[in-house]
């Protein structure tokens, strides 16, 4: 990898935080997201005798890692640095057959070694990992691109801008926040490109767009024909593939297993195995309904979105202007979650709400133990209206804010409660 090349991620800032301290550090993303980046990111800062990188794609150094005697053995050959803690970087630690074996012995016996480990699938932490790495571990999630380190890759002079602008800070700040507004026609352009190609990193250095378009291919097909299978050892890859298009289709709709299973002619026990593997190989988002009562979140109808919306229109082959599009508003939705799921903070939660009266709110967030419902509008206003679903919603549980997402709208109203409307880009 050219190190020269290399550009930061937000979550490189809190990942430092940890680099010093006992805990062994695991990166999880899906494949190509930027987790060796960010590993060499890290590398950047130390000497060449203060770490040792393997990567355990490369059958050599799956060997050297394959027990703790030869891993020893091959360290104290390369004589490193002995009066240093040497930070020690495995990419894909998945491929190990029993990982957790092999980092718990490190960690609880061998102080003068930093783990730091990378993988692509949540789903192998649960099955190898079981409860070997309580205390011992903290876990870092990678996700694609957020908007504001896609203007970054992209070298856009609009970062300047994004940066002073978010959803809590719009919030919290207005009067200071509308004063970006005026960016708003110029900032669209590439909010619209980001939504089409999504926020996978080698697709977003690209400025060709046939070569974009090649790799956010490759990086679909490499999940479905190989990474799937080689994290999963499944067999019915096609039926898999299927339910992929499926759920592409019905992005954003509530996810009705029985309803699924009869259109896609799989089994339901399949249907909640592949469904399972998708959200813990990062493919997709599941939102969960917001009801007082926990126990119904976990057995009412979810909802499920992509993780990244450019795999999404590849996979449905679409990737025209959103302009030209009548999947829009699913668009704008699911570019609305899967920004809050990658800046959100450690207590902050988000879901959806509907009654059987059919009120339907698009997101509730829950931060600081305050709601605030947002609904998805993507859409040209010229004054500010909002939903009946969304009056009812405020009055019933007595809150004091609610936000409409728009296409350009910016705007605060008293009605009652404070109401936001927000351009979708300032999320």
């Amino acid at each position: 990898m050219n190190r020269k090349n290399l550009i930061p991620r937000e979550i490189l800032s809190q990942i430092k935080m940890w680099i010093d301290k006992p805990e062994i550090i695991i990166l999880l993303g899906a494949r190509q997201v930027g987790k060796s980046s960010i590993m060499q990111l890290l590398m950047q800062e130390m000497s060449p005798d203060e770490y040792i990188y393997f990567d355990l794609e490369d059958t050599y150094n799956l060997e050297i890692v394959s027990s703790v005697e030869k891993f020893l053995a091959y360290l104290k050959a390369q004589r490193l640095n002995s009066k240093k803690r040497i930070k020690v970087f495995i990419d894909e630690f998945h491929y190990l057959p029993e990982p957790a074996r092999f980092l718990k012995l490190i960690h609880d016996h061998h102080q003068e070694l930093k783990l730091i480990i990378s993988g692509s699938s949540s789903f192998e932490i649960r099955r190898k990992f079981t409860d070997a790495l309580t205390g011992r571990k903290v876990v870092f999630t990678v996700h694609p691109l957020n908007f504001s380190e896609y203007l970054l890759f992209r070298n856009s002079s609009l970062l300047s801008i994004k940066k002073e602008v978010d959803f809590f800070k719009v919030l919290q700040d207005f009067d200071t926040v509308k004063n970006f507004h005026l960016m708003t026609p110029k900032i669209l352009s590439e909010l619209h490109d980001f939504i089409i190609f999504g926020g996978y990193p080698l697709p977003a250095l690209s400025t060709e767009s046939e070569v974009r378009i090649q790799r956010l291919k490759e990086i679909h097909n490499t999940y479905l024909q190989k990474d799937i299978k080689d994290l999963t050892n499944l067999e019915n890859i096609p039926q898999f593939n299927r339910l992929v298009s499926f759920l592409s289709v019905q992005n954003g709709n509530l996810l009705n297993i029985n309803e699924i299973s009869k259109e896609t002619g799989i089994k339901r026990r399949h249907l909640e195995k592949y469904l399972f593997l998708l959200e813990k190989t990062f493919v997709v988002n599941i939102l969960r309904p917001y009801y007082r009562n926990r126990q119904k979140e976990l057995i009412k109808m979810p909802k499920i979105y992509f993780s990244d919306t450019g795999l999404r229109n590849i996979n449905i082959v679409d990737l025209r202007p959103l302009e030209k599009r009548d999947d829009v508003g699913f668009l704008a939705e699911n570019f609305f979650f899967s920004e809050f799921l990658k800046k959100r903070l450690i207590m902050d939660n988000i879901y959806f709400w509907r009654d059987k009266q059919q009120h339907e709110v698009d997101f509730i967030i829950i931060k600081d133990n305050q709601l605030i419902p947002v609904e998805v509008k993507y859409q040209r206003f010229v004054k500010p209206v909002i939903s009946s679903s969304l009056k009812y919603f405020v009055e019933k549980f007595k809150l004091a804010n609610a936000v409409v997402i728009t296409k350009d709208y910016l705007e605060k109203v008293k009605q009652k409660v404070n109401i936001y409307f927000i351009p979708l880009w300032m999320v």
